[in-house]
């Protein structure tokens, strides 16, 4: 219990760091005082930085994004409230949490230099999206329900990288019109 309490103190004070700081001004170090955990506690946990961010990516999907999207897959909706709501909750995540939204953009750039980060971003993604696909399926084919949800998804991105620039999330009438537009 101890153990898991320290491997979460030092992921939210990684999340912190990415977050001020990007991946290339994260340090043992720097997470150690940030958690004020030990040094030897990242490493016994973590090994290193580079498996502090292996680590992390798993740490966020499991963590923040699976639950935030969690109950969007459990009642069956017509495809404009679907993806609707898929941009509220992951605009709700964004306010509750911008570190965290900012960080996972900096572990997805950072994939393309370590293969174990993108493959758990990407089998996320692909976690993810066949939920998505399953709940659309509902009301339309499965190959439209997949361009349905890699356009919104590609958009989502967009928007989201928009708003940790901007600090601003979109306007809603904004996202209703592109719901409709998606679905």
């Amino acid at each position: 219990m101890r153990g898991q309490k320290t491997r979460e103190k030092i992921m939210e004070a990684a999340i912190k760091v990415i977050s001020n700081e990007t991946i290339e001004g994260l340090s043992t170090r720097k997470v150690s005082s940030e958690a004020k955990v030990n040094l030897a506690a990242i490493h016994y946990h973590h090994r290193s930085k580079e498996g502090m961010l292996i680590d992390l990516s798993r740490y966020i999907i499991i963590k923040y994004v699976f639950p935030t999207f969690e109950d969007l897959y459990k009642n069956p909706r017509e495809p404009k409230e679907f993806v609707m709501n898929l941009f509220e909750k992951a605009f709700q995540l964004f306010e509750k949490r911008p570190d965290v939204v900012r960080t996972l953009v900096y572990l997805w750039l950072h994939g393309t230099k370590n293969r174990r980060i993108k493959d758990i971003l990407v089998t996320g993604k692909q976690e993810f999206m066949e939920k998505c696909i399953d709940v659309l399926e509902e009301n339309m084919s499965t190959k439209r329900a997949k361009k349905v949800i890699s356009r919104t998804l590609s958009i989502l991105i967009g928007m989201l990288m928009d708003a940790l620039i901007t600090n601003e999330r979109p306007p809603q009438k904004e996202l209703n019109e592109l719901a409709g537009r998606l679905s």
